[in-house]
């Protein structure tokens, strides 16, 4: 289902690129499972449901089409599909990619950039496909791809305990692209700025856009659901956990003061959110855009 927002000369629309299941421990971290499956029911093998809803936003006076994550993909085996249980959007034409981007009535080949948020294979592996030599390359060649060079790093020399979310596969064919590698926060396009955070992983970016005195803010992996907007809600995939926990004060602060919608890139059910505070606490609240 495809959600829109103006922001000025932007439109924004959050788009179903598919989804998986992980872990509900690993996603909740130290919260109990007590307390975690009444907030999303887990699997018999213990796994909780995940979208991978991705955004788009149009500026047909800058004549730009800007992509914000691509999902899993389908380049990988049918075992790594059954572990995660990933589910990719309907049709057999094209890319994953491709197709939930025309399934939201946008023109693939209008594509200009393609920001992503970080470089784990839930991220970016709708970005490239297998080609007819049975070679990994890039979904949109002709896109500008925007990366934090830290994450960029990261990715082409994984930790050991990261080293399964990075996969060079997803990675290395985007080197052939117009490839932006970003040193810190910046804006990127008028209206459009990504804000590294390292809590999750070295040099993940969350984006935001303004416009028309609005701002919608992609928070990735930052707080992939609505119920990690909690900040001392931290997964077990976070690297730093603590430094997640500022990042999400930070994150919190500034949505309240905005009145920032929120994007959430995981969350099953809730596409959007709204923060409110009451008496100093910080409250998520799901929103519904018609």
């Amino acid at each position: 289902m495809t959600a829109k927002t103006k922001l000025g000369s932007w439109e924004i629309s959050t788009i179903e690129g598919g989804g998986l299941f992980l872990d509900g421990g690993a996603m909740f971290g130290s919260v109990p499972r007590v307390v975690w499956e009444n907030c999303i029911s887990p699997d018999s093998s213990h796994r909780i449901p995940l979208a991978t809803r991705l955004m788009i936003a149009e500026n047909p006076d800058m004549q730009r089409l800007v992509v914000i994550d691509a999902g899993v993909g389908d380049k990988e085996e049918q075992a790594f599909r059954d572990r995660f249980a990933v589910w990719l959007p309907e049709g057999s034409s094209g890319t994953p990619l491709e197709r939930a981007i025309e399934g939201a009535g946008f023109d693939v080949n209008l594509v200009t950039d393609l920001i992503v948020t970080h470089l784990h294979f839930d991220h970016v592996g709708g970005a490239t496909k297998i080609d007819s030599a049975a070679e990994s390359v890039p979904v949109f060649p002709n896109a500008r791809h925007w990366v934090q060079k830290r994450n960029w790093e990261t990715a082409l020399n994984p930790n050991i305990r990261e080293r399964a979310s990075y996969l060079r596969q997803n990675v290395e064919p985007l080197e052939a692209t117009d490839l932006q590698l970003l040193d810190g926060s910046s804006e990127i396009l008028p209206g459009i700025s990504v804000e590294e955070v390292d809590g999750h992983t070295l040099g993940m970016q969350t984006v935001r856009i303004e416009g028309g005195g609005k701002v919608v803010r992609y928070l990735a992996d930052l707080a992939p659901t609505i119920h990690h907007l909690k900040a001392a809600w931290t997964m077990g995939y976070d690297i730093n956990p603590l430094k997640v926990v500022a990042e999400k004060q930070a994150l919190l602060e500034a949505a309240v003061e905005e009145d920032a919608l929120l994007a959430l890139e995981h969350d099953p059910e809730n596409p959007w959110a709204r923060i409110e505070q009451d008496q100093g606490r910080y409250r998520a609240e799901p929103v519904s855009l018609e």
